[in-house]
């Protein structure tokens, strides 16, 4: 019976060394190189980790997927490592542990190009914000700087008719410190002024409390003022604040009203704008 003369080399210890010699070549045919897939894995795995970018022009969560594929590869190595010979690993497994990482992989990718966007829409919205620096604004609000020079336009938005109306003005100790009675008043918009003049309050912080009155019924309603924006501010999970004149600090998405600078036109440009 004839044998192949490969197996009768001179000098070899053994069969099984000469195989081990002859895994490296991805050429090989024999029955044997069926079990260095592991090894080759490592070999086409490592070019990978070259490959993150190194620049210092990303932030480190730009390299987070690459090192979740890098995970996968070696966990798929120690299984392979660890795996019973009698009961080895079914390739199926392989498969789905791919496609589950393969799924984190694109799930941080949608991470990465959300906060990307988020900051892109976040820095275009500071830049047209600024255009709002000299106009007025009108917002709601229970709190304004009241002195003998002010001046504060208001208003109220009432949902049905009511006997009497009155703006009642607090001070730091919750004191009432002045009232401006309007009346009766039809629903809609009800605009009203406070003349720190009139008043007579000192300057300083105060309470603005509308007091409506139906029958024997006494409610409140929110009370709105207006002002010139006179700058715009960042504030972290604030977001942007406007600080407008004799109102104070307002979030953006509270102003309810643009009204253009007297320059612009006045009053007779007023849009009504949600934000």
């Amino acid at each position: 019976m004839s044998t192949y003369p490969g197996n009768r080399l001179p000098g070899s210890p053994n069969m099984l060394s000469q195989v081990n010699s002859m895994v490296a070549p991805a050429s090989t045919s024999s029955p044997q190189s069926a079990t260095p897939p592991p090894t080759a894995a490592v070999t086409e795995s490592t070019p990978e980790e070259p490959e993150d970018p190194s620049d210092g022009s990303d932030s480190g969560e730009s390299t987070a997927p690459p090192q979740v594929a890098n995970v996968f590869v070696e966990l798929m190595l120690a299984q392979l490592t660890y795996q019973d010979p009698t009961n080895p690993v079914d390739s199926t497994e392989f498969v789905t542990q791919m496609a589950m990482f393969a799924q984190v992989t694109s799930m941080e990718y949608m991470r990465m190009t959300m906060n990307a966007l988020y900051a892109v829409e976040e820095n275009n919205l500071v830049v047209s914000t600024e255009q709002l620096i000299g106009n007025t604004v009108t917002a709601p609000d229970d709190s304004v700087t009241l002195g003998p020079d002010t001046l504060l336009e208001g208003e109220l938005v009432l949902d049905k008719d009511y006997d009497n109306v009155s703006i009642r003005i607090y001070d730091e100790f919750d004191a009432e410190v002045g009232t401006v009675t309007l009346g009766p008043q039809t629903a809609g918009e009800v605009s009203f002024t406070l003349d720190g003049n009139v008043l007579g309050l000192p300057a300083g912080e105060y309470r603005i409390e509308a007091e409506t009155v139906i029958g024997d019924e006494i409610g409140t309603t929110p009370t709105y003022f207006s002002g010139v924006v006179n700058s715009v501010t960042l504030k972290g999970q604030e977001g942007l604040m406007l600080d407008v004149e004799g109102v104070g600090m307002v979030p953006l998405f509270d102003i309810s009203k643009i009204s253009a600078p007297p320059t612009q036109g006045g009053d007779d440009t007023t849009e009504d704008t949600k934000l």
